[in-house]
């Protein structure tokens, strides 16, 4: 076993060195810089007093080290008269949180359990296990008085893993018909504490307690709703834990609430203009033994497709976890349900429970639209407990009071009453009458189904509000209805005769009435051909404008005024040129003219054109990059934007801060770094003379660059002579 010293790196300080080996200042920081890890690290042998020993115990990230490649950190205890614990803090990015592990006997270190606390009890060596992936943060005795404390470090070292340790990396996810499916790896699957998996058969095995993490690209989960795996227990029995993601756009990021399973993620709710902005999926284990996971997948973009009718008592009900972020470990779940529904009773419980301090068995309604009740009660009243906490004084209780007294159904509707009383979701606790005769013979929930989100159609319309939102999967939709979205260019893929909407729907690869609207994001997942297609732009009167449509464009606008386009060649000196364009070519970006005297909307039309998948990255065509999405362009990098200063009409190189580009709008990219100003050259344009490049400065006046900077000897290229533009060929 190769054992690493540390020598602890502050200036004058003594060290400690084992054998040969590196020492800590030699470890790499992994955030903060390097010379701020080896500043917090303090002489040894130190006296262990309550405070941070080394580095930090921050609850966020900040300085720490890189020890993927070590396995254990041994600590030699001297001096030793009265005992306490010592954490050492890690930083797991995965989680995005600190990790607290305690010193633990050599002898005991591999059956330890790192996360519960112990005291040093004697002088020797202690160990602690290195999480996989984590970053050595800090260390720091269990809070106390420096009376509590006496005993020294006088060593610090680490070990070297058997085998290398890998990096995770995120998901790239490939969708087919709105699924993506996740393998099992262990490039992007990463297990802790004391759970394990077999990335071969998807077996994960626990012995005590544990995370499953999950590592999840951001960029590939725009629009990606519902998280999905198939997930069977050591009998085989389907668990079938799900995780819906929260709506971004309103700043909720968190795991499904009643999740049995206890699937958690890290987010990064910063991120407002995503949908799904997720990093990692996470399971936590607390209940010991082995389940397999046979698939996992992600589903984008589903919307509400149907409901269906379930009795009540077949839906689970047992321990499960608590709601929102007071997320528990899962313990075990009841068979079934409580109490059967069925027959009469007085002011008693029917079904679930009323006890007290037991928040964790409910059912979970949430993704219901209603509970229907058939039976009758004498006062017309029954009472149903939810989103209980565990204390009385925290007990809702919503009383019905016009239930039918005679035997008949009510139907109680769960998306008004959460919405009526603030709340994301609705656990069922117990149903109990109201001090008088109550008969129920069945209760049903009507439960939806291909529904994009916990919170059932509520989620679905914040869903469709977000205005990034570029694509809909909707073949699952089987009733005619009209799909309200915010983005005008968003493309809604169909059945026949199930989506009502008069543009943007694709049925069988073919869009009837394609209409895209200009400085709103586009993207095609997949190809298409549009029977009617158009694009409308809005211009200023006298305007030069750069573009880009998704296809063909055989003959450009005459009305309100004539459209002419051009093809940015190259430059000439300073000077682009251009040729002009009839008409355009899909994902070609050009440079547009209009005359106008008015500001007017044009439009863009074709007949029988096919557009093909978009990426979302920039299309360019000779100097022009163009995109879909809004983009920006890059200050320092050769970029130029098209501006327009009094009469005159150039590119204006990108300098200070980037520049933003609107979807379907280009910028210039061209390598020289000495042209602050680029004019344009029109092959149709007048009132610019043509002469020779042996045309002298006597015979044409003072030749001045577009910079108004004197030239003497002018080359090839645009130059102002006598007020008016002069090219030199």
């Amino acid at each position: 076993m190769l054992a690493l010293a540390m020598l602890f790196g502050a200036v004058g300080g003594a060290s400690s060195v084992k054998a040969d080996n590196a020492t800590l200042d030699q470890l790499e920081a992994a955030y903060g810089t390097t010379s701020d890890w080896r500043n917090s690290i303090p002489n040894l042998p130190v006296q262990i007093k309550d405070g941070t020993i080394f580095g930090s115990d921050a609850s966020s990230q900040t300085t720490n080290a890189n020890v993927n490649n070590y396995d254990y950190l041994y600590v030699t205890v001297t001096d030793f008269s009265a005992n306490k614990a010592v954490r050492i803090f890690f930083w797991d990015k995965y989680q995005n949180t600190r990790i607290d592990y305690y010193l633990k006997p050599v002898a005991d270190k591999e059956t330890a359990d790192y996360s519960v606390q112990s005291d040093i009890t004697a002088n020797g060596t202690y160990c602690v296990k290195i999480p996989d992936g984590a970053r050595l943060q800090g260390a720091k005795p269990a809070l106390g008085s420096s009376a509590d404390v006496s005993f020294k470090f006088s060593e610090i070292y680490l070990t070297e893993r058997a085998t290398p340790y890998v990096e995770l990396e995120p998901y790239t996810l490939v969708y087919s018909n709105g699924k993506a499916v996740i393998p099992i790896s262990e490039s992007h699957v990463r297990t802790t504490g004391n759970v394990s998996i077999n990335y071969t058969t998807g077996e994960v095995t626990n012995t005590g307690t544990g995370k499953l993490i999950i590592y999840l690209n951001n960029e590939d989960l725009i629009g990606a709703t519902l998280y999905h795996a198939d997930v069977t227990d050591e009998n085989a029995t389907p668990l079938e834990p799900i995780l819906e993601v929260a709506d971004a756009v309103n700043g909720e990021v968190g795991g499904i609430y009643g999740s049995r399973y206890n699937w958690n993620i890290a987010g990064d709710a910063g991120r407002r203009d995503r949908i799904g902005s997720v990093t990692a999926l996470r399971y936590n284990f607390s209940k010991k033994g082995t389940m397999t996971f046979n698939s996992i997948y992600i589903l984008a973009n589903e919307l509400v497709a149907g409901t269906e009718e379930k009795n009540l008592t077949s839906m689970p009900y047992g321990i499960w976890g608590l709601p929102a972020n007071k997320i528990s470990n899962y313990v075990e779940a009841d068979a079934f349900y409580t109490n059967n529904i069925d027959g009469e009773s007085r002011d008693a419980l029917m079904y679930g429970h009323d006890g007290n301090g037991d928040a964790h068995k409910y059912v979970d309604l949430t993704n219901c639209s209603k509970i229907i009740f058939t039976g009758s009660s004498s006062n017309g009243a029954i009472r149903l407990f939810y989103n209980w906490s565990g204390t009385d004084a925290d007990k809702p209780i919503e009383t019905i009071s016009d239930f039918p007294k005679t035997e008949g159904t009510y139907e109680f509707d769960i998306d008004a009453f959460k919405k009526s009383k603030g709340i994301t979701f609705f656990h069922l606790i117990g149903i109990k009458s109201q001090w008088a005769p109550v008969a129920l013979s069945e209760v049903k929930v009507v439960e939806y189904t291909n529904v994009i989100s916990g919170s059932g159609i509520d989620r679905t319309k914040n869903y469709l509000k977000n205005p990034y939102l570029t694509s809909i999967d909707a073949t699952g939709v089987t009733d005619a209805r009209e799909i309200s979205v915010l983005n005008p260019n968003c493309l809604i893929t169909a059945s026949a005769g199930k989506v009502t909407n008069e543009k943007n729907v694709i049925v069988d690869g073919v869009c009837a009435n394609l209409e895209l609207t200009d400085g709103e994001p586009f993207k095609a997942p997949s190809a298409f051909t549009a029977t009617n297609a158009k694009f409308t732009r809005k211009f200023s009167s006298a305007d030069y404008a750069t573009m880009v449509v998704p296809f063909d464009v055989a003959t450009l606008p005459t009305q309100p005024a004539t459209v002419k386009a051009y093809k940015l060649k190259g430059v000439n000196g300073e000077a682009i040129t251009t040729d002009v364009l009839t008409s355009l070519t899909a994902n070609e970006p050009v440079m547009v003219k209009v005359t106008a005297d008015d500001v007017n909307s044009y439009e863009f039309t074709a007949s029988d054109v096919s557009v093909a998948a978009t990426s979302g990255d920039l299309v360019e065509n000779g100097l022009l990059k163009a995109t879909y999405a809004t983009t920006t362009a890059a200050a320092g990098a050769s970029n130029y934007v098209l501006q327009k200063n009094g009469e005159d009409v150039n590119f204006y190189l990108v300098t200070g801060t980037s520049a933003t580009v609107k979807p379907f709008r280009a910028y210039l990219h061209y390598e020289n770094p000495g042209a602050h100003i680029l004019s344009i050259l029109f092959d149709d344009a007048t009132g610019i003379e043509k002469v020779e490049k042996e045309a002298s400065v006597k015979e044409n006046g003072e030749f001045f660059n577009l910079a108004g900077q004197r030239v003497a000897q002018p080359t090839k290229g645009l130059y102002i002579v006598n007020g008016k533009k002069v090219v030199i060929k």
